[in-house]
């Protein structure tokens, strides 16, 4: 069945973000499109993706949707908390 789009809605400050071997990546949304299928209908992430823009949730590795400062914040996080080994491990 083919996927029809209703309607696109802006996702400025929103990321698709994809997992692969324990890491992960962000991707900017270009859209949120409202999508029907089978007289069902939901709400889908886009990404640009080349020259394409495809639905979000249908790439591999795609993990789940988040708003950037929160993405931006777990990266932070961790980067503080392997710091903080690397330092345990040098006065160690």
């Amino acid at each position: 069945m083919q996927d029809n789009i209703i309607q696109i809605i802006p996702a400025n400050g929103w990321v698709a973000v994809f997992e692969e071997n324990g890491d992960e990546s962000a991707q900017s949304l270009v859209c949120f499109a409202v999508v029907e299928e089978a007289g069902k209908r939901a709400v889908r992430p886009m990404v640009a993706n080349g020259k394409l823009i495809s639905l979000a949730d249908t790439l591999p590795h795609f993990a789940r949707v988040e708003e950037l400062d929160a993405f931006e914040d777990e990266e932070d996080e961790e980067e503080d908390e392997e710091e903080e080994e690397d330092e345990e491990e040098d006065e160690g």
